[in-house]
């Protein structure tokens, strides 16, 4: 049996000398396990790390709130179409390399656009589905060192699903060939309910 003396305890690095207190404790060794508890307290390794998380800065609340309330609305059109992947597949049945579009990202919230990830917009998220060779989506939209009220919605999908439909160009003039954009027109408004009524109709369009 090993003679735990406080040097040989002080010398364990903090997860073997919290194994051997675990192991003094299921042993019922009371004073060695008080010696380890001791010792882990001296060196701060059981307290919780410090640094809590910063609190979100305006434009990431604003992130956060509207993928939220995008995938509500996807949510809603979710349950007046049928925008399973499935049936997506089915109904796209002899497109080469057809593959359907996830309507929400796997948080269960509007999907991280290209522009957002590569860094060139402050805030792109966006739903989206796809028959066949066309692809609806709406998203929020906003340039980076912009004003959060200078935010846009956007419906991007084929000009014949479209009412008022304007080339992706006007809509999205930032955008670089290497950021592919779903289809080569959309329309864009300020608030959201236009936005997802615009959506709704396009959808209806896409799925019929």
């Amino acid at each position: 049996m090993v003679d735990w003396t406080d040097e040989k305890i002080a010398a364990l690095s903090s997860p073997d000398l919290k194994n051997l207190m675990a192991n003094a404790e299921r042993k019922g060794v009371e004073t060695l396990t008080a010696t380890c508890k001791a010792e882990l307290e001296k060196r701060g390794a059981n307290k919780p790390r410090s640094g809590a998380s910063k609190p979100r800065t305006e434009v990431k609340e604003f992130e956060h709130t509207m993928s939220e309330r995008i995938a509500a609305i996807g949510k809603e059109m979710a349950a007046k179409y049928d925008l399973t992947e499935d049936t997506a597949k089915a109904r796209s049945e002899g497109i080469k390399g057809f593959r359907a579009h996830k309507l929400f990202g796997s948080d269960g919230r509007a999907k991280l656009g290209g522009m957002q990830r590569d860094g060139s917009v402050a805030v792109e998220r966006y739903i989206s589905h796809r028959r066949g060779n066309d692809i609806v989506s709406l998203g929020v939209f906003l340039l980076k060192e912009q004003p959060i009220d200078s935010a846009e919605f956007h419906v991007i999908a084929p000009a014949a699903m479209l009412d008022g439909a304007r080339p992706i160009a006007d809509i999205r003039p930032s955008a670089t060939d290497k950021q592919k954009q779903s289809a080569d027109s959309g329309v864009s408004f300020k608030d959201l309910e236009s936005a997802a009524a615009a959506f709704d109709a396009a959808l209806a369009k896409l799925v019929a």
